[in-house]
């Protein structure tokens, strides 16, 4: 056989193995997005089975179509499922059936369980004659689905976080009291950069306080139309400032700022809040906490994106207001 022959039928196999695993992730995403959003509720997208066992199954698929010196590959079995994983992220934002901080939450899990994927299927052709080896394969790329439906019959756990931040405003404490009721107008260019806000989550607009009093209403506007309230339930004058969160799902749904996961549903919700000062001579240590309400199968994962996210807005929020009231003491 001509080396343009051999080739030809490795690029061939690259294209079918990659189309292939494509395909395959795009019609799990499907199977488990319809399971969580329908009356039977068979499969659930924030799941063991979606988040570990596809990206699994993808990488056994992608050697599946390999050819065996592909397959006999180190390089091809660790990287070459990694091309059909960037192909669903991709194909998945193009259409908009995910959102950017979805994707990019995933990948870090997605891309090495795709390549334990792709060393499972190589040691499972070695194993096997191709006739039996595509048998197994085939086992493997409907379990996902098979241990999904069982997965979902287990109830999943609840934790509660807290993250806290803190910053040292250069003023006294009353004058960064007096400027926690109403931070309006705040612009972007107020805000540091985050990573959490480059990918797509909204950035604070306002914070108006009705009533500061405990029982009263601060609304919350961010960018994307997303508005909740916050009820205070504790205020100790120049010290702290505390408070529930009510979040309007609607909005939420609205700003789409995950596909899966709505801030306020059976997966996810912000419990409650505090701002609290503690006076440094001419300055003031600020901390901003805020406790949320987690429940799923992947707490341990999705903790972690959630912990990251809530410091990124804090630091956003503190450094903003430490602007504002040192530009004002200045």
């Amino acid at each position: 056989m001509t080396t343009l022959a051999t080739a030809a039928i490795r690029l061939r196999a690259q294209a079918l193995g990659f189309f292939s695993g494509v395909v395959y992730a795009l019609l799990m995403a499907y199977l488990f997005t319809i399971g969580e959003k329908t009356s039977l509720a068979v499969l659930e997208f924030v799941s063991l089975a979606m988040i570990l066992g596809t990206p699994l199954a993808v990488g056994v698929i992608t050697v599946a179509f390999a050819t065996a010196e592909q397959a006999n590959s180190k390089l091809f079995r660790w990287y070459g499922p990694w091309v059909s994983v960037i192909g669903w992220c991709g194909l998945s934002l193009l259409f908009a059936w995910e959102t950017l901080i979805c994707v990019f939450m995933v990948l870090p899990a997605y891309l090495p369980l795709s390549s334990a994927g792709g060393v499972l299927g190589g040691l499972l052709r070695n194993r096997w004659q191709q006739a039996s080896y595509k048998s197994s394969a085939l086992c493997v790329l409907v379990l996902p689905v098979a241990f999904g439906a069982m997965e979902n019959r287990i109830e999943s756990p609840t934790a509660v976080h807290t993250v806290t931040r803190e910053l040292v405003i250069e003023a006294p404490a009353d004058v960064v009291w007096n400027a926690l009721p109403n931070i309006v107008n705040i612009r972007s260019d107020e805000l540091p950069w985050t990573l959490s806000h480059a990918l797509g989550i909204p950035k604070p607009v306002s914070a108006t306080t009705h009533d500061l009093v405990v029982g009263g209403v601060r609304d919350i506007r961010w960018e994307k139309g997303v508005h909740f309230e916050e009820i205070i339930t504790a205020i100790d004058v120049n010290r702290r400032l505390a408070y529930d969160v009510l979040a309007d799902e609607e909005s939420m749904q609205v700003a789409e700022l995950d596909t899966h996961v709505v801030v306020g549903d059976e997966y996810f919700a912000v419990k409650r809040g505090a701002y609290t000062l503690a006076p440094q001579g001419n300055s003031t240590r600020v901390e901003l906490s805020t406790t949320y309400r987690i429940t799923s199968k992947l707490n341990w994962f999705g903790a972690l994106w959630a912990n990251y996210v809530l410091d990124d807005f804090h630091f956003a929020v503190l450094t903003m207001l430490k602007h504002r009231v040192e530009g004002r003491q200045g």
